[in-house]
């Protein structure tokens, strides 16, 4: 995908609002639609599935759907402090990140730092983004942000949502 130009440069925001800022995010994304998704995609999509259903029975999120994208992360790029959530839609409510990076060393860097007291960010966890890791979160809950990596860094991060407000 990378050599064939299909990963774009993300944004922050979404549809008019979308704008670009490399100061506070320097990854490449690619949406993934799982209408047309490779045999690897079809087996996360359906443990996602399955995560979404069991969430759905024992917590009673009402989780509707799952939005998701590849994104590689090139040496010292990361992601500011952020909410998964855009400003005024609260449909994202599990964000869902799953590293696909062989033999990561701590020594690499790239970690997710986790901000476990929004009042407080001196607290925080740490997250090696090893291969074959799923970490899983409240969206709107807990600011985190993608630490600099010294290596290429790579993930599918995604959300399961609710449904949208209907119109009408």
């Amino acid at each position: 995908m990378w050599d064939a130009g299909e990963l774009r440069d993300a944004g922050i925001g979404r549809g008019e609002s979308l704008h670009f800022r490399p100061e506070v995010r320097t990854d490449r994304v690619r949406w993934l639609d799982p209408g047309g998704s490779t045999g690897a995609q079809k087996l996360y999509f359906a443990a996602l599935e399955e995560l979404r259903l069991t969430l759905n029975r024992t917590l009673f999120l009402g989780l509707f759907e799952y939005e998701g994208h590849l994104a590689v992360y090139p040496p010292g790029s990361r992601y500011r402090r952020h909410l998964d959530q855009f400003v005024g839609v609260d449909q994202r409510l599990v964000t869902c990140i799953l590293y696909l990076n062989r033999h990561w060393r701590e020594s690499d860097g790239g970690q997710l730092r986790l901000y476990t007291y929004p009042e407080n960010a001196r607290r925080y966890e740490e997250i090696e983004p090893i291969g074959g890791r799923l970490v899983t979160f409240l969206s709107a809950r807990f600011l985190h942000e993608a630490m600099p990596a010294r290596r290429e860094r790579l993930s599918i991060s995604g959300w399961l949502k609710k449904r949208g407000e209907l119109s009408g």
